[in-house]
């Protein structure tokens, strides 16, 4: 299939919703600009597909009000179908919208043991089709689309039901349909509204710098973001994160201003100069109010007693997963795959439970470490407690 319908006014928005209101299946796909092209986290597009039609609507597009489009997101009796969900959930979130009744054909394809993969080689896995993703990399704020971009938009929601229903009939038969569900109703629960969409700094960044040092270098990012934000530009394009941290280091750094080049064109001038040069003089002051100091690591060493708790933790952990995780994790491997164990029982999900921690662990995951730890002969009990 090759037919779109393009959405551009609110009329064809208006009798696009009441198509997808009727329907009890869609295919979602977003398209959109993180930091790369702009300032900031934005949808540019959105592909669903609805029965025998594909709709491509622009919500970058005059008088576009998306209300009604994401009541219909989030009806619970439209099951939503999706691929690679996460980043797309995160937007959604931050857009006030907060989709309902989702099924990922990337869990789904997980469970069953097929190993990672982009959508065109699940596709292709599936299905024997192949799709291009020369357009992927678009810029996808430039008006008007062009037929490739518009192509390549349709194909990321045409072959997702029918894929759906192949990998359900193989979940039926493998008996792993409750897991897939499961999997999909935590989804449906995830709140991704107060996340951080720009965030620009890790706890690595304290490396090698005095609080003093880090001080001025966070105060020096957020003012980034301001610029970037005001610019409408992506703020790595406002002026280098390392030209800031050595100027944080060493305030003579500011004499070299006119010889750096990671500095948005429009403010490689002596005015935008001046003015980071007055914030610098801001957050030092600001920092020598606090009593920060310069000498003492903004990044803290463990305390000698934190690190004794530590590494008695550390070698529980090391203990429990050796003699009780890791052999029910090489049998649940024999038995499902190799694919499947390490989105059930990863690393980071053993670490948790040999330290007692249950929070992430999956109903479906539980059922199914017992089981092994019981054909095994491991009790597992101490471990799966759930914490009141």
């Amino acid at each position: 299939m090759e037919n779109w319908e393009y959405v551009e006014t609110k009329e064809v928005l208006a009798d696009c919703v009441e198509v997808l209101k009727k329907q009890t299946a869609l295919a979602i796909d977003l398209e959109f600009d993180k930091n790369r092209y702009r300032y900031g986290f934005n949808l540019c597009l959105i592909q669903v597909y609805a029965g025998t039609r594909c709709f491509i609507i622009d919500p970058l597009a005059e008088g576009i009000d998306l209300t009604d489009f994401y009541t219909v997101m989030e009806d619970p009796s439209i099951e939503k179908v999706v691929y690679s969900f996460g980043e797309d959930l995160r937007l959604f979130h931050s857009l006030g919208c907060f989709p309902q009744n989702t099924f990922d054909i990337a869990v789904a394809m997980r469970l069953l043991d097929y190993p990672p993969a982009s959508l065109a080689s699940a596709v292709y896995d599936i299905l024997d089709i192949e799709i291009s993703k020369s357009a992927q990399k678009s810029n996808w704020f430039l008006r008007p689309l062009s037929e490739k971009q518009m192509s390549y938009a349709a194909k990321d929601v045409l072959y997702l039901i029918e894929m759906q229903g192949i990998l359900i009939k193989m979940a039926e038969e493998k008996g792993v349909l409750e897991w897939i569900e499961e999997e999909n109703k935590i989804i449906d629960g995830l709140s991704y509204a107060d996340v951080d969409n720009n965030n620009y700094l890790k706890e690595k960044d304290k490396h090698g710098l005095s609080e003093h040092e880090y001080y001025l270098f966070k105060g020096l990012l957020d003012y980034r973001e301001t610029i970037a934000e005001k610019h409408n530009r992506p703020s790595y394009q406002i002026i280098d994160k390392e030209y800031l941290r050595e100027l944080s280091e060493r305030p003579n750094q500011i004499y070299r201003f006119e010889k750096i080049r990671g500095v948005y064109k429009t403010l490689k001038n002596e005015t935008f100069k001046n003015q980071l040069w007055e914030k610098f003089q801001s957050l030092a002051k600001e920092a020598e109010k606090a009593g920060l100091s310069k000498t003492e690591n903004a990044l803290k060493r463990m305390s000698s007693e934190l690190y004794q708790i530590k590494k008695i933790e550390r070698g529980v952990r090391d203990e429990a997963k050796k003699k009780i995780f890791k052999p029910i994790q090489k049998l649940i491997a024999a038995n499902h795959g190799e694919n499947v164990v390490t989105y059930i029982m990863g690393n980071r999900l053993m670490d948790e439970l040999a330290l007692g921690n249950t929070t992430n662990l999956r109903n479906y995951k539980r059922v199914l470490i017992e089981r092994y730890a019981a054909e095994l002969e491991l009790d597992v009990s101490p471990y799966l407690e759930i914490k009141e």
